[in-house]
């Protein structure tokens, strides 16, 4: 027999993230479109005055050497010439010099394929002591409007991505904070009063008025505890009034089958507060690290338009970052801050960072001394933000309180992890690229105010932000979060793997305009961590076969390099494989071994550190992937198996 299915309701952030991309999309092509229309007379002009410009320099060379008395036809070192200047210029398509009309008598071409079609052509004569003595022609390429698209795509593509993924985080969490809290909330007061519980009431700490179903249900709770005091009253005044025994031992057992089939509280009800904890942790380290890796990458880039820096020393800049942020979380855990007072410390020393970076004042400093420094800086404050979401997730379930379903396992961590490979270092290369370095640092700051806005609004009387970030506040481990060796390995074997990825992630989407390649595998990094720490896979063999597919295309990827089309597919499809394998890493190692913030930071540090030492090796940047690919293997072989006698929750509000 088949095993009843509940229908799969429709997902309102998949629809508004897919509405988002498609219309994203469609914009971005009328933008490129309109553009391409709008610089065509340019382009044709420019085009024409740089043919001219070089069929000059070759005319003047050749009428040096006729100068001298060297016949036209006698001349030596023509085609190289030629050759020399087809291999320097990509865009030139042939040179000819002609001896009078039709007369051709040095001619280079480059291949091109049969449907290409001739460019701007520009002819330039050959005189000595005023005399003509020939022409060279030179032929450009035509430049359609493919090289402009293939332009266009690297610039826009990511960025359509980037906001399409922030428009889907924004429907998920407001879902998350919104209808699926309500209705997680009316189905707890629906089992507690069919279970026969009148002693709690559940309360929403932010209510909406055109829904009052959990409202409406503790009110109801309300009126039969009232009813049943009101009962107990008049229970006791008949007892001390009714003459007949039979009666008041009626009463009595009327009074003790009531409390007996249902709970009542004796000194007023006791109420449960719902609150989405994991939703807040997740959004509120998304923003904070999302700014802190945005400020440097936007640092980087406005470094990099200045100065050229060494591969070695930009891919040890996310080390640096994670190091800061390691010893910053290892120092929040040691200390009993209150939560929001360390969050809002992070939020005003970055907004300082970013308002430094927008006024210029560090344009004069060398950029191998100011980028580590920026790096220290805005890790410190995301790795003393993660501290502090991982405790507010982690609070002790109490009586008067209750986290809310949907859960999200492994919440701040899974954000913080999103924002570093992708989110962040792509937001700040395209506000760079879009807005320079002053208005780029200004917008900078929007994240943070989104997250302090957020704050104030959860910061209220017994929340989970009122807590006091330390060792003390952390739950006991369970029976089901064993400490074994394994456990410690699938830990070690994420963490190290995600650190793997952040430098890739960090080399590709900061380096987006540079090629199309690198903002294929910057975008495949960040849809696919994103799919697999929001929904991963179900079944472990389905994981298994997406780890050898993934392993199996990295190593032919590094093993087969090139520029073709195949080969940023290829990529592609890995990082993409790659990155979602490493979300589903991170969301089921939670079931394993709780693990704090710093502990997780250090083993992230360490694959920094071995994606360093690759870059300092003189390897591939795509043999990070395939590294990578190994730690998430051995991962998900240390992780325990599931036992047939355990059961599956299936939760379809899964967020």
């Amino acid at each position: 027999m088949s095993s009843h299915r509940r229908p799969r309701r429709p997902n309102a952030a998949l629809r508004l993230g897919s509405v988002a991309l498609v219309l994203l999309l469609a914009a971005a092509a009328a933008l490129a479109w309109n553009t391409y229309e709008q610089l065509r007379g340019m382009r044709q002009e420019s085009e024409r005055v740089r043919a001219q410009l070089m069929a000059d320099s070759l005319s003047q060379r050749i009428g040096h050497a006729l100068d001298i008395g060297i016949p036209l036809d006698g001349l030596v070192g023509v085609e190289a010439l030629f050759n020399q200047r087809l291999g320097a210029h990509a865009e030139i398509q042939s040179i000819a010099l002609l001896q009078g009309p039709g007369k051709v008598l040095w001619f280079v071409e480059r291949e091109r394929s049969a449907k290409a079609t001739a460019g701007t052509v520009a002819d330039a004569p050959i005189t000595v002591r005023g005399e003509p003595r020939g022409t060279v022609r030179l032929a450009l390429q035509e430049t359609g409007a493919g090289p402009f698209a293939r332009s266009a795509a690297i610039l826009l593509l990511p960025t359509v991505l980037l906001l399409a993924a922030l428009a889907f985080l924004a429907a998920r969490f407001s879902e998350a904070q919104g209808v699926k809290l309500r209705n997680h909330a009316v189905r707890l007061a629906m089992r507690a009063i069919a279970s026969g519980r009148y002693d709690r009431s559940i309360v929403l700490p932010h209510r909406r008025g055109f829904d009052l179903r959990a409202q409406q249900l503790g009110h109801a709770v309300r009126g039969v505890h009232e009813t049943l005091t009101r009962v107990r009253r008049l229970i006791s005044s008949l007892r001390q009034t009714e003459p007949q025994a039979q009666r008041r031992e009626y009463l009595d057992m009327l009074l003790a089958e009531a409390q007996g089939t249902h709970r009542f509280a004796d000194h007023g009800l006791t109420q449960v507060r719902v609150v989405a904890a994991e939703a807040q942790s997740f959004w509120t380290s998304l923003l904070m690290t999302l700014a802190a890796m945005a400020l440097l990458g936007l640092a980087a880039s406005a470094s990099s338009a200045v100065a050229d820096i060494a591969p070695l020393h930009f891919a040890l800049l996310p080390a640096a970052f994670i190091v800061a942020a390691t010893v910053a979380a290892w120092i929040t855990q040691g200390r009993r801050w209150p939560v929001l007072s360390v969050l809002f410390s992070a939020c005003a020393g970055l907004a300082a960072l970013a308002l430094v970076l927008a006024s210029g004042a560090l344009t004069g400093y060398n950029p191998l001394h100011l980028l580590p420094v920026v790096a220290l800086w805005c890790g410190g404050f995301a790795g003393a933000a993660l501290a502090a979401c991982m405790t507010v997730e982690q609070v002790p379930r109490r009586q008067d309180f209750k986290h809310a379903m949907p859960r999200w396992p492994k919440a701040a961590i899974g954000a913080w992890v999103g924002a570093t490979v992708w989110l962040g270092p792509a937001l700040g290369s395209v506000a760079f690229t879009a807005l320079g370095g002053l208005y780029g640092g200004l917008a900078l700051t929007l994240p943070l105010l989104c997250a302090s806005f957020l704050l104030l609004r959860w910061n209220e009387p017994r929340s989970p932000w009122r807590h006091r970030v330390g060792g003390r506040n952390l739950p006991q481990p369970t029976a089901a979060a064993r400490t074994g060796l394994r456990a410690w390995g699938a830990t070690a074997c994420t963490a190290a793997a995600s650190g793997l990825l952040m430098v890739l992630g960090w080399v590709a989407a900061t380096a987006i305009p540079h090629g199309l390649s690198e903002a294929a595998v910057a975008s495949a990094l960040g849809v696919g961590l994103l799919g697999g720490l929001l929904d991963p896979l179900r079944r472990r063999r389905h994981t298994g076969a997406a780890l050898g597919v993934a392993a199996t295309l990295n190593a032919l990827a590094l093993a087969l390099p090139g520029t073709g089309s195949w080969h940023i597919a290829a990529l592609s499809v890995a990082a993409l494989l790659t990155a979602y394998l490493l979300g589903h890493a991170v969301t089921s190692t939670q079931r394993t071994r709780h693990t704090t913030a710093s502990a997780t930071l250090l083993g992230a540090a360490i694959g920094a550190l071995l994606a360093g030492g690759i870059a300092a090796a003189g390897l591939p940047t795509t043999s990070l992937m395939l590294v990578a690919t190994l730690a998430v293997g051995a991962s998900w072989w240390a992780q325990p198996r599931p036992q047939p006698w355990q059961p599956t929750r299936k939760d379809n509000d899964a967020a």
